[in-house]
């Protein structure tokens, strides 16, 4: 492995590590509690959170700006895509393997490819418009930068990677900075979505609101 490997192989363990650390705290609050007489089941409720509640047509206004929606879902899954993609960039096997037919190298770029488009469109959003420019803080496009550049290096490494050594090197130090600041930024949310989502579902199950019953 190179030096650059290394390095994002320490900064991998350093974001896990922080990671957990939140992940403790938040187990650490407790389950939550409510001295009311159950109407529901929490059960449902949690599923309904995690499932139908993230749907578009379930939510207070996502459904009045479809594109903005599709767009932001477009931009996770080329995330996750790439995440994937970096952990398998340290197996020979996978390099060997986009490396013997340039065919896989554009098909496996697509996703970060649509990603990158998407995070430019959420970013320079966020820049122009008044009414999200005044709600944004520094770390808004901080992480909205940090993906969108992991991103667009993701997609550089899968085409040129094999040609162009540069590429390679940037691939690493975006997704080293990625790491770094992942665990310290609103990228975070990626633990404490799921403790989110419990919690109102269990408000909710509880109080026999969610699922929505009439809507099915």
């Amino acid at each position: 492995m190179s030096i650059m490997q290394y390095i994002a192989i320490a900064a991998t363990l350093y974001c896990i590590i922080s990671l957990l650390v939140h992940f403790v705290k938040i187990v650490r609050l407790g389950a939550p509690k409510d001295k009311s007489a159950p109407s529901g089941s929490v059960k449902e409720g949690v599923i309904y959170a995690n499932t139908r509640a993230m749907m578009p047509t379930e939510k207070e206004s996502a459904y009045l700006h479809l594109p903005s929606y599709a767009v932001g879902m477009l931009f996770h899954i080329g995330l996750f895509c790439s995440l994937l993609f970096f952990v398998l960039s340290f197996f020979p096997f996978f390099n060997r393997w986009i490396s013997s037919d340039c065919n896989w190298h554009l098909i496996l770029a697509i996703p970060p490819a649509i990603g990158t488009v998407c995070g430019l469109i959420l970013f320079f959003r966020r820049l122009f418009s008044k009414d999200l420019k005044v709600l944004s803080m520094p770390d808004d496009f901080i992480s909205t930068g940090l993906v969108t550049f992991f991103l667009l290096m993701t997609t550089l490494y899968l085409s040129l990677s094999t040609c162009c050594g540069s590429i390679t090197i940037l691939y690493y130090i975006s997704s080293i900075l990625l790491l770094l600041y992942l665990p310290l930024g609103k990228l975070r949310h990626v633990v404490y979505y799921f403790a989110a989502r419990y919690h109102l579902g269990f408000f909710y199950g509880w109080r026999n609101v969610w699922p929505n019953h009439e809507k099915k």
